[in-house]
């Protein structure tokens, strides 16, 4: 196990402490890589050499504040590895992140409870992105993203202020109820990677029961034709079929 080193903005203020990210994952150059595109987006790394020794680390340290898996969930061992973690620490957010873009892999994650799936090669910011949003869904404080103003989305033209609970397309001011505006605000967190219609229940109907996956078809369809030039040929908010929806800029 090792943990990664950072180098401290002495801008910044100092009694903050940034969360930790545990990388399990066996393939050497893959686990560095990851860990130092983490380290530069701000959080605590620490690395483990494959899924034994990853479990030794959360049996022997304090519980991180996520843990990113490299592990393919359609391989048995994958995913029994996958299991033992979520029993291991059931309050740490799981991610989990592949070699290979298979379908698969991303259901079978999303299904067990894994909070996102990635693929790799990932975009170091767009892999910082994505933890900082899990870590928000979770109640869990996410290192700010380097340089960028905190709670504001500028991605193509929509911009979102959350703070202020206001959303804007090409400079045009949109109304939005609250459930639509914490859907946009969710899948532009998560710009570029699927969000499951699961997630979305999970995250902005908490008080319904799950399986009601038509009130987010429903409130997709109102927000693209609030976004979208043509809503029925949507170019930001896009449909992946089976899973749910992905936002792209």
């Amino acid at each position: 196990m090792t943990l990664a080193s950072r180098e401290v903005d002495r801008s910044q203020p100092t009694g903050e402490v940034p969360p930790t990210v545990l990388v399990i994952a066996g393939d050497g150059a893959g686990r560095r890589d990851l860990a130092a595109t983490l380290s530069v987006e701000g959080f605590d790394v620490m690395t483990a050499d494959g899924s034994e020794e990853g479990l030794d680390v959360l049996a022997s340290s304090p519980a991180p504040s996520l843990v990113l898996l490299d592990a393919r969930l359609g391989d048995p061992v994958g995913f029994s590895v996958f299991r033992q973690i979520v029993a291991a620490v059931p309050e740490v957010p799981v991610v989990t992140v592949t070699a290979t873009g298979d379908e698969l892999d991303a259901v079978l994650a999303l299904d067990a409870g894994a909070a996102d799936h990635l693929t790799r090669p990932v975009r170091s910011r767009e892999l910082g992105a994505r933890l900082r949003a899990v870590l928000r869904r979770t109640g869990t404080r996410p290192a700010p993203p380097p340089g960028a103003p905190d709670g504001i989305y500028r991605l193509g033209p929509v911009t979102l202020d959350v703070a202020r609970r206001e959303a804007t397309v090409d400079g045009r001011n949109v109304t939005l109820s609250a459930k639509e505006f914490g859907l946009l605000a969710l899948l532009v967190s998560e710009t570029g990677h699927v969000v499951s219609r699961r997630q979305c229940l999970d995250r902005i109907w908490r008080d319904r029961p799950t399986g009601q996956s038509r009130t987010v078809d429903t409130h997709v369809k109102r927000l693209r034709r609030k976004i979208e030039t043509e809503p029925s040929a949507p170019r930001h908010i896009l449909t992946v079929r089976g899973i749910g929806y992905r936002f792209t800029p």
